[in-house]
């Protein structure tokens, strides 16, 4: 089962182990970016070059702080993360 999560905790995961926030500062810059889709869902994308490379990096920090990641990308969208995390089962 799921459990709700935040973009924000999600950005700041990232953020806090090195990977740049491209809506922080006070320009845009390359870097994560992180939307609510549902209480227990966030999607992450990464705006600049190298878009697939990131990714790859964000999945494998995300995944060592206990998030469930998985990889999404349809023909009309650009490649984006879905983040979830599962309750630990008793």
């Amino acid at each position: 089962m799921h459990h709700r999560i935040a973009a924000a905790e999600v950005a700041r995961t990232l953020t806090a182990r090195g990977h740049t926030n491209s809506l922080t500062g006070s320009a845009w810059r390359p870097g994560h970016r992180a939307t609510q889709a549902s209480p227990s869902t966030a999607r992450l994308w990464h705006d600049g070059p190298d878009e697939q490379d990131h990714l790859d990096q964000y999945a494998q920090a995300l995944r060592g702080a206990g998030y469930t990641v998985t990889a999404e990308h349809t023909a009309d969208t650009r490649p984006r993360l879905r983040i979830t995390r599962q309750t630990k089962e008793k």
